[in-house]
């Protein structure tokens, strides 16, 4: 493992189960030396990716937020997919959320997410179950209509390790009992205009998706359409139709940026 390897897996210990480490516990969980650990430590909190919260607890720093707000402002595909969603937002009501997911590691995240009156949309949520697929939450790569209409444009080799690591879950969603099986069962969702699931992350809700893809070939992300229990009976065709012109629409955006050879890889 090279030295930015190691330097990148001291920052990936921050997680939301686990916010706050020690240089001594990090280095315990990377098998590395206290004064390894320490001096790579001390470079995170030279760049500001982590602050010492205590004099021996470090967390997250503030450079997170900076690189953050530049991507929010200057990423292609949130840029160009953000008035878009707006849109749709406004056609869809108050009480769904439109959001922009992208394969994160072997999870899927949402890197944006636009709803109009978000004391409505909060009311209805707050009858059913708490708010999921919050901005910069990864969720699982096998279950719901975000996740899978990205899932289900990967390429094999990418699919066939995850699958491998976590067969009994993917199993356990339906997808299917053998690699054979769960083959098949992603070409069926790949031929579907869109993706639509309902209860697989919380119960009693909808989940419409599409594909967001680069000349037809790559997939770099997912636009979707969460409704909360009080809308079981939406148009889902509908709203699938309109979420699918706001794809073509955001792919249409896209194209001089992946022709140029700037749109972010998957």
């Amino acid at each position: 493992m090279t030295t930015v390897h190691r330097l990148l897996s001291v920052l990936g210990l921050f997680t939301l189960d686990r916010p706050k480490w020690t240089v001594e516990a990090a280095a315990a969980e990377l098998g590395m030396t206290a004064s390894t650990a320490y001096r790579y430590f001390k470079g995170l909190v030279d760049a500001g990716l982590v602050v010492a919260d205590t004099p021996r607890h470090y967390t997250l720093g503030p450079a997170i937020i900076e690189y953050d707000r530049q991507m929010r402002l200057h990423d292609p595909l949130i840029a160009t997919a953000a008035p878009v969603m707006r849109q749709l937002a406004n056609t869809i009501g108050p009480d769904a959320m439109v959001l922009l997911c992208r394969l994160y590691r072997r999870r899927v995240l949402c890197v944006h997410q636009e709803l109009i009156g978000a004391e409505a949309f909060h009311t209805h949520w707050r009858r059913g179950q708490p708010i999921i697929y919050q901005r910069g939450q990864p969720m699982p790569l096998h279950s719901g209509a975000p996740s899978k209409a990205i899932l289900a444009h990967m390429r094999a080799r990418q699919v066939r390790p995850i699958y491998n690591d976590e067969a009994e879950a993917w199993r356990s969603a339906g997808l299917g009992d053998n690699w054979i099986a769960v083959k098949r069962t992603l070409r069926l969702l790949r031929n579907q205009r869109t993706i639509t699931t309902y209860g697989e992350i919380s119960s009693r809700t909808h989940g419409i998706a599409v594909p967001i893809m680069v000349e037809q070939t790559r997939v770099i992300g997912s636009l979707s359409i969460i409704l909360p229990p009080d809308r079981e009976n939406a148009p889902v065709d509908d709203i699938g139709t309109a979420l699918a012109e706001a794809v073509r629409e955001i792919e249409a955006g896209l194209k001089p940026e992946a022709e140029g050879g700037s749109a972010s890889p998957d």
